[in-house]
């Protein structure tokens, strides 16, 4: 066995191509882990807690997360009593509140907006307010000086409803702002404390960041190990093609140990280019916030494991350069995107969190929230996340190997 992996690995460093992947994964990585770059901003909590100023045409689909009730206002008013309302939302934090500025909007204006949100946006309620917002408040016209339409089944739109009469009901009686301003300071102070769905993690904005960052560097990494890994199986498929195994089995070799030899070349790489990332990382030193660098390191070598040997074996069994490649592209790109590497899959369809649970890295981002918030059971997860990947993996590469071997 030791003469094949040798022979494996011989033909490997001879092509290029296969340096490009083994270099280029590690070197991107390692740029995207060092940039500076904030990938949580829409959910900071200094976002939070701002009025965010948009356009009346523009959706706020792209600004809102599965945890913020999103409000669009159309503000014809733009006084600053509307404002302080708009505020007052937004100071709960439990609202993502943005605002159009549309002075001249008429009523035909607006019914049309309301029906395009409806259909085309995702939010959870829009605001009108009236041009003469401030003279309807004081007049105690709140009908009038502001609608609600309510545009989604969310069970905090009652309360978001009763938030807002409640300003204005405050603004009716103290007649303006200041007069507001200064009751509410006699007043106990509240404080927004965020808190952790059922099942999800609470994290801090830098943890947020350094989640995300690792999401970007996994699937560039996860490239660099699939195509590494098809380069093993071009040399199996190549082999076969020039009858070296047929003679490898007439000397009395085992299939078992050929295909043995070639999961080693496998691990060797991935261990290769785990090494590679790792002189480069300590020489950068990029901000990880969070998680410490010999965690990070195991979790992208036992994810490299998976996609080395994965990439591996789907190339063998497909029998053609040209098909291995195509294979591997489609496992990096899939993978990546429905394991939520690009961005949260909070707010998809069932069916498409169904798939996110098939994809290796999904459950390494798992282990990397575990990692930010000290949760010391993640080395027994990431152990067990890995052996069953590479069982099921074993398993059904052996099954397909051997009903292509009956086929020929």
């Amino acid at each position: 066995m030791n003469i094949l992996i040798r022979s494996t690995l011989r033909l490997l460093f001879r092509n290029k191509a296969f340096w490009f992947f083994l270099l280029i994964a590690p070197a991107l990585s390692i740029l995207i882990l060092n940039a500076d770059t904030v990938y949580s901003i829409n959910d900071s909590p200094s976002r939070r807690h701002e009025i965010l100023e948009i356009g009346e045409d523009e959706k706020i689909a792209y600004y809102g997360g599965a945890r913020s009730f999103s409000v669009k206002v159309y503000d014809a008013s733009g006084s600053d009593m509307s404002t302080f309302l708009l505020q007052d939302l937004a100071d709960t934090g439990m609202y993502s509140v943005l605002r159009a500025s549309v002075p001249g909007m008429n009523e035909s204006s607006l019914n049309d907006h309301i029906s395009c949100d409806a259909m085309n946006d995702r939010m959870g309620a829009a605001l009108f307010i009236a041009p003469d917002f401030d003279t309807l408040i004081k007049e105690g016209n709140t009908e009038e000086a502001l609608r609600i339409f309510i545009l989604s089944d969310d069970p905090r739109a009652e309360l978001f409803e009763n938030d807002i009469r409640l300003t204005l009901g405050e603004l009716s009686v103290s007649k303006d702002t200041e007069t507001l301003n200064g009751i509410r300071e006699m007043m106990p102070q509240k404080e927004v404390e965020s808190i952790a769905a059922s099942g999800e993690r609470n994290l801090s904005v830098e943890q947020e960041n350094t989640k995300m960052k690792a999401g970007y560097a996994f699937s560039i990494l996860t490239f660099g190990f699939v195509f590494c890994g098809v380069f093993v199986s071009h040399t199996a498929i190549e082999e076969q093609k020039n009858m070296v195994l047929t003679r490898i089995r007439l000397t009395g070799g085992r299939d078992l140990t050929y295909l043995l030899s070639k999961a080693v070349c496998a691990v060797i790489i991935s261990v290769i280019i785990t090494v590679i990332l790792s002189a480069g990382l300590l020489i950068i030193r990029p901000d990880i916030t969070g998680i410490s660098f010999p965690k990070f390191i195991l979790v992208v070598f036992l994810m490299g494991l998976i996609f080395s040997i994965l990439s591996m074996f789907l190339g063998i069994i497909s029998g053609e350069i040209m098909s291995s490649n195509f294979i591997a592209f489609t496992v990096w790109c899939m993978s990546s995107l429905f394991a939520g590497l690009y961005f949260p899959l909070d707010d998809s369809s069932m069916i498409i969190k169904a798939i996110s649970f098939i994809t290796p890295q999904r459950w390494f981002m798992e282990g990397v929230e575990m990692f930010l918030i000290s949760d010391n059971r993640v080395f027994i997860y990431l152990l067990c996340i890995t052996l069953s990947y590479l069982m099921v993996i074993l398993s059904i590469g052996n099954v397909g190997i051997r009903l292509k071997k009956q086929e020929a």
